[in-house]
């Protein structure tokens, strides 16, 4: 029995190469029967070379597509980069710009003023503005004191910043006028009225003592009144230097005296540059 089984097993082996040889010398030959065994067996395994073809332009196109993504983000890198130097060189020439047109301001002043003039600019403040109090980049070794006026320029034209409060060898403190500590003696442009120029929280600016008989309107402009208080022998501020504009009036409750609301004429919280009063005559 197991020796039948092997012969059988023999036999198929046999016929099978058999089998193949003559496949594949048909399918090598010429002849017509060959050529369409051939021509059938190229139907069949279209399908299978179609497949692994597109499978190859697949692969291939997903690769390409993967390099044309690194392409386009280096790209995009190079791009974030020239747009960040560029909004950095614009903002460059625009404060070059902001500060040549301060120091074009300052300069007209000097030429205006009749008054010896130290530029210096604002090098530190309180961002509370709790202290109207900034520092200056000028000090004693400057020919800086305290009590000397600060003048800074509104719209072109002369305005009382405030007053010097302490100076070391290179560096000073300013205290602005609209600093609770700070009174000046000031009048109204065009009526004369004289009153108190204060501080107020915020910023802000009241003129009080002003005569309720003293005519006083809303737009008039308030100057310095190169006046000294009392107790003073001269007045720190010259004469003239813009303050503010009037924006409302109240009645005091004694009816002898009002109190007039002024508006800085100076943006101090945005100032950079002012320009120290070193001398001055007083008219």
């Amino acid at each position: 029995m197991l020796g039948s089984s092997r012969r059988r097993s023999r036999a198929g082996l046999w016929f099978a190469a058999f089998t193949i040889a003559s496949l594949l010398m048909l399918l090598a030959s010429q002849t017509a029967p060959a050529t369409t065994l051939q021509q059938a067996s190229a139907r069949v395994l279209d399908p299978v070379r179609q497949a692994i073809g597109g499978i190859g332009q697949g692969i291939g196109g997903l690769f390409g597509t993967i390099g044309e993504i690194d392409r386009l983000r280096g790209d995009n890198d190079r791009l974030r980069q020239q747009l960040a130097a560029a909004q950095q060189r614009i903002a460059e020439l625009a404060e070059a710009a902001q500060e040549n047109d301060e120091l074009r301001d300052l300069l007209g002043l000097t030429k205006a003023l009749d008054m010896q003039l130290l530029p210096v600019r604002v090098i530190s403040r309180d961002p509370s503005n709790f202290t109207w109090e900034v520092g200056i980049d000028a000090g004693t070794d400057d020919g800086i004191r305290p009590d000397m006026a600060v003048v800074g320029s509104a719209e072109g034209a002369g305005a009382l910043a405030g007053t010097v409060v302490s100076a070391g060898t290179d560096t000073a403190r300013v205290r602005f006028v609209v600093d609770t500590r700070s009174t000046v003696i000031s009048l109204d442009q065009r009526t004369r009225a004289l009153g108190l120029v204060k501080g107020q929280p915020g910023g802000q600016l009241v003129m009080t003592e002003v005569q309720a008989t003293d005519v006083v309107t809303n737009g008039d402009a308030i100057v310095s009144a190169g006046l000294a208080l009392s107790n003073d022998e001269r007045s720190s501020y010259p004469k003239g230097l813009l303050i503010g504009q009037v924006q409302a009036i109240q009645q005091d409750s004694n009816a002898l005296t009002k109190t007039v609301f002024v508006r800085p004429a100076l943006d101090f919280r945005s100032v950079d540059r002012l320009l120290v009063v070193t001398d001055f005559t007083q008219g």
